[in-house]
């Protein structure tokens, strides 16, 4: 059998410029994989559509920025943090931006297993499925997952391999494939799913808070005044919007602070001082250190290409 090429899931109305590799095949049927081994020639944004399917993302180098959703990432080895795996459920179409950085590299392995495929398993391990059919029926349900040093290797030696297309290949890579799965499923079977406690009522609310979240409303807010006003508990909030937008409600509002900030710095011709005081940091050392960690280069690189 013949590997097979499929069209990509995502189909971009706008593409970033890329220098690299970008791969897809269908492994067998319903079983996709995805490498990318690129890097970045301009600031840009991908705008698509992604497919149901499980997703399972790993980063082996550089770093990858992308939306799901509602749901954002930010992936890839982080200095002094362990590296984090993607475990997403895609339940039905929604929309996907992929944020481009001029120079950034992204070495990138992504997995998508489609219902046909995941329907193949059956319920021989009956926890398991029964924790995979929760989990795959909750649209953009996440697991923070931790791979092991093995699957990092394993996901490595798949992106960085030969640009081949023969039988043999397919074979090696839909084995490395399969045992990255199955620590995946693993790591599933074995964590308590973070949107569990999710009523559609808050899930409602947490849309509206995220929604005011974006648009600065509550800049000024502490979390207990957050909190009141969604009928929630402080403690109860921070668990239920982790579970909603996979970090935590400062650390989302941190993020779009910086976002408002580079719009700044590269549309309106503010100084670095003026928008890191706009985002909130007294600091410019502290604004930098966090813009870096968040774009990939300084405030200034960004005001200097304004």
């Amino acid at each position: 059998m013949q590997s097979q090429e499929q069209k990509p899931s995502l189909q971009p109305r706008t593409g970033p410029r890329v220098a690299g590799l970008v791969d897809m095949r269908e492994l067998s049927p319903g079983f996709v994989l995805q490498r990318m081994r690129v890097q970045d020639l301009d600031d840009r944004e991908t705008l698509g559509t992604v497919m149901p399917g499980l997703k399972i993302g790993l980063v082996v180098g550089g770093q990858s920025d992308f939306c799901l959703g509602h749901q954002a990432f930010q992936l890839g080895p982080q200095q002094g943090r362990p590296t984090e795996g993607m475990l997403v459920s895609v339940a039905e179409p929604d929309a996907y931006r992929r944020h481009a950085h001029r120079g950034r590299e992204e070495h990138k392995l992504l997995l998508t297993l489609q219902p046909e495929w995941l329907e193949q398993l059956g319920p021989d391990d009956a926890h398991t499925h029964e924790r995979l059919q929760a989990f795959q029926t909750q649209h953009l349900a996440r697991l923070n997952w931790r791979p092991s040093a093995r699957a990092l290797n394993l996901a490595h030696q798949i992106v960085h391999a030969p640009a081949k297309s023969g039988m043999l290949d397919r074979l090696y890579q839909e084995a490395r494939a399969l045992e990255i799965v199955a620590e995946a499923m693993a790591a599933l079977a074995g964590s308590p799913l973070l949107s569990d406690s999710l009523s559609l009522r808050h899930h409602r609310r947490l849309r509206e808070l995220q929604g005011q979240l974006d648009k600065g409303e509550l800049d000024q807010c502490s979390l207990a005044e957050i909190a009141r006003g969604i009928g929630m508990s402080a403690s109860s909030l921070q668990r239920a919007f982790k579970a909603f937008a996979g970090e935590g409600l400062f650390e989302y509002r941190r993020g779009r602070r910086l976002d408002v900030a580079r719009q700044l710095l590269e549309r309106e011709g503010w100084s670095v001082g003026e928008a890191a005081a706009n985002a909130g940091y007294g600091s410019p050392a502290n604004f930098a250190t966090a813009f870096k960690r968040r774009f990939g280069c300084s405030p200034g690189a960004i005001k200097a290409r304004g």
